[in-house]
């Protein structure tokens, strides 16, 4: 009985979980993201290691111009402050549907992906997070 009651509930929890497949998103991975080798998914990294990120979107991007800007933040500060600002790149995009590069990041701490569309750059479309430790 208690078996059928934690599948019952495994499948309640997925079917009304809310998840949005048709939401953009980003993939972070230590290999290059290709069709024929797949991609290693991490969130944790070491020091000069390279970063992989994709940036997704199933319905299509509104503009062929993204914003990607990159923030740091220390991991002993607290929640408002430790924050540094690193990187902001625009991007063309050749597909409207995704965009990938990578970083090598060189200092410890939690690292903050974000992504915006060029017609609106007060919210972002996507925000990732990776930690790099030593």
């Amino acid at each position: 009985m208690k078996k059928w009651f934690v599948l019952l509930l495994l499948i309640c929890s997925t079917v009304l979980c809310g998840c949005d497949k048709e939401k953009a998103g980003i993939l972070f991975s230590s290999t290059p993201f290709s069709k024929e080798l797949g991609y290693k998914e991490q969130s944790v990294y070491k020091k000069g290691e390279k970063i992989y990120y994709l940036l997704y979107n199933p319905k299509d991007f509104k503009t062929r111009l993204l914003k990607v800007q990159v923030f740091r933040k220390d991991a002993n500060a607290d929640e408002f402050f430790g924050y540094e600002y690193l990187y902001n790149k625009t991007v063309e995009l050749k597909d409207r549907k995704f965009y990938t590069d990578y970083f090598i990041i060189n200092r410890t701490g939690y690292y903050i992906f974000q992504a915006f569309e060029f017609t609106n750059t007060i919210k972002p479309v996507i925000i990732g997070i990776v930690k790099v430790e030593d």
